[in-house]
């Protein structure tokens, strides 16, 4: 009887301490794991479909040239909008003086077309031409090397002393691309250069080198300075929405969801995912400030956790 009670006895506090440390075991594992979860905030925000590509760009221009040589004092300021027939330079002779009569051979030189009027040169502005992109050998026209000047306070005969570009022609360009797959002569494409976001047609195909000469439906400010200039081509149009990092999508049996922070407890919530770039994904049905979990795992649901540094 007596052994019995004893035996009694040794299972009762067998029992209790197995119990206790299962409960210790329990509750240290399910703090260690709360302790490891990463959570960010679900933020409102836009997932952009861009590519930056290389583009060189044509306009209608004519240089203008000094028909002497000696000291220029130009007329016209740099980007201002002439008439054809305008003054935009003086060419004093070499050893001529105000005063004396050899001042009297001083030669205005007049706009020959009207547009803005540039100081700017850089020596293609007859072979980079619009006319030009669409018809020639792009591998021979893109080789070309532009020389960037302004001209100083003397020119010599025959020498480039500025540019008029026609800025009611619509300007050119060459976009160079990775890829032809999905563009066609035609086709629109959304480009952005600078603070500008226009609608280009494309006018031409080319295998080499590869790319597609597209066409503005305007001049483009800033083509003129810089011929050569990477521009962001808007391959798809933006989605706005709640983000989160793609980290944190979880599929759980045959539901894509994520794991959120709701009044202390971690629980799983099912999601529809409308956009997605190469990091983030645009949610729906997620409101925006609400904690996720960037480190899903199995075993996450249900548990008590912190939210910190977030």
């Amino acid at each position: 009887m007596e052994g019995k009670r004893r035996k009694q006895y040794y299972w009762f506090w067998g029992i209790l301490f197995i119990v206790l440390v299962s409960g210790i075991v329990w509750s240290y594992r399910s703090t260690y794991i709360a302790g490891t979860i990463k959570f960010v905030t679900a933020q409102t925000g836009t997932i952009n479909h861009e590519h930056s590509v290389a583009a060189t760009f044509a306009n209608q221009e004519l240089p203008v040239i000094a028909p002497l040589s000696g000291k220029v004092q130009y007329i016209a300021e740099d980007g201002q909008r002439i008439r054809r027939g305008e003054p935009v330079a003086v060419v004093l002779p070499e050893g001529a003086a105000p005063g004396t009569k050899e001042s009297l051979q001083n030669q205005t030189i007049t706009a020959a077309m009207g547009g803005l009027f540039f100081r700017q040169s850089d020596g293609l502005e007859t072979i980079l031409t619009s006319e030009n992109l669409i018809m020639m050998d792009l591998n021979k026209l893109l080789t070309q090397t532009s020389q960037v000047r302004v001209v100083g306070a003397t020119a010599q005969a025959g020498e480039i002393i500025g540019k008029i570009v026609n800025n009611l022609v619509p300007t050119v360009a060459f976009l160079e691309m990775s890829s032809l797959d999905g563009l066609s002569n035609g086709k629109l494409i959304r480009l952005t250069i600078a603070n500008q976001t226009v609608s280009a047609k494309i006018l031409r195909k080319s295998d080499q080198p590869k790319g597609v000469i597209v066409q503005f439906p305007h001049y483009i400010d800033g083509t003129t300075a810089q011929r050569r200039q990477e521009v962001t081509w808007i391959y798809r149009p933006p989605t706005n929405g709640i983000l989160i990092p793609k980290t944190a999508l979880w599929t759980q049996g045959e539901e894509l969801g994520v794991f959120l922070w709701s009044e202390g407890v971690v629980e799983f919530r099912k999601v529809k995912v409308l956009d997605e770039d190469d990091d983030m994904a645009c949610i729906e049905n997620l409101p925006s400030g609400i904690p996720v979990v960037i480190t899903p795992r199995e075993g996450l649901e249900g548990l008590v956790a912190k939210v910190k540094n977030i």
